[in-house]
């Protein structure tokens, strides 16, 4: 599998890096609340580029499993998250992909 680097993901690696770090439960509770946080700081040309960014990112990586996605994601764009479960990756994926349609 061919996952570019963090260079080409600049709105993942700036969500990850910047957001879902590994304090981001303490800062903001939740992945879902440090995605949230991301796109209030954001404006609405970065919510579609990071939108569009997390589809491809779904679909380099589909088939992937929950834990093997996230590591995928580590990988390229940095941060600490690692999903507790398939539903909290869900719920992040599900507010990034809507993301791309305000």
């Amino acid at each position: 599998m061919n996952l570019k680097g963090p260079l080409d993901w600049p709105h993942l690696e700036s969500l990850c890096g910047g957001y879902l770090h590994q304090d981001f439960t303490a800062e903001h509770g939740s992945a879902v609340q440090a995605a949230r946080a991301w796109l209030a700081d954001g404006s609405a040309v970065d919510a579609r580029e990071l939108s569009s960014e997390w589809r491809t990112f779904l679909n380099v990586t589909h088939g992937m499993g929950a834990d093997a996605r996230a590591l995928a994601l580590r990988e390229v764009a940095g941060g600490a998250w690692a999903p507790t479960s398939e539903a909290e990756f869900e719920a992040v994926s599900a507010l990034l992909i809507e993301a791309g349609h305000t």
